[in-house]
């Protein structure tokens, strides 16, 4: 077998990993987005299935980051771009890592007092808008795999996205810190929506290394 021939087996399978790994952190979202809906409504069946869920998604994350990781070491200098995959591949880790930690921090929001103000709302337009840009960001990981041609046209969607989140971001932070008087519930809150944002940034953040990436395929 050809060294190029080797290169490009390599890259395929290496990038099928990295798109499974992307696909399991956009299903944590949305398990993520159904457990704070379930907390909302008090459905504590699904809030239990909603976290099973996404705790076997983020794990699955981290097991695709290690095959990953080991597969990288294994070509060693074969892939110039060795380096951008593994730091998309911990980034992808990293948002898993977030989500994680926002489901515990919902899980001990007051709902009650959250909804008397709206800001279950904001809550729930959040995670939309959170399941949206990771959808967007694991488009173009799916284009690097399949078009790496298109991954430039698909980054400003992230972009986009990102904005929007941002925007939403500030106005649900200023509501809180008007409408919330109870202080531990304000505080826990104003983490989880930083939290949020967090994410946003790392997916804008794994788009950008998605399109430095492309550029060596």
């Amino acid at each position: 077998m050809y060294t190029g021939e080797a290169e490009i087996q390599a890259k395929r399978r290496i990038l099928a990993v990295l798109l499974d790994e992307s696909r399991r952190v956009l299903d944590a979202a949305r398990e993520l987005a159904t457990l704070n809906v379930a907390l909302i409504e008090k459905d504590e069946d699904t809030a239990n299935k909603a976290i099973d869920n996404l705790h076997n998604a983020i794990s699955d994350v981290e097991a695709f980051r290690r095959s990953l990781s080991r597969q990288l070491a294994e070509v060693g200098s074969m892939l110039l771009n060795r380096e951008d995959l593994l730091r998309a591949a911990y980034t992808v880790e990293t948002v898993a890592s977030y989500l994680d930690s926002i489901a515990f921090r919902i899980s001990q929001l007051k709902m009650p007092i959250l909804k008397k103000t709206g800001l279950t709302e904001d809550l729930k337009d959040l995670f939309e808008q959170l399941i949206d840009i990771l959808a967007k960001t694991h488009e173009t990981v799916r284009a690097l795999h399949f078009n790496p041609g298109k991954v430039n046209e698909l980054i400003q969607s992230v972009e986009k996205a990102e904005r929007a989140m941002d925007e939403k971001y500030r106005m649900s932070t200023i509501k809180t810190l008007q409408e919330l008087d109870d202080v531990k519930q304000l505080i826990l809150l104003k983490d989880v929506l930083e939290r949020i944002e967090t994410v946003s940034d790392l997916s804008l953040s794994l788009a950008d290394l998605i399109v430095i990436i492309s550029l060596g395929i």
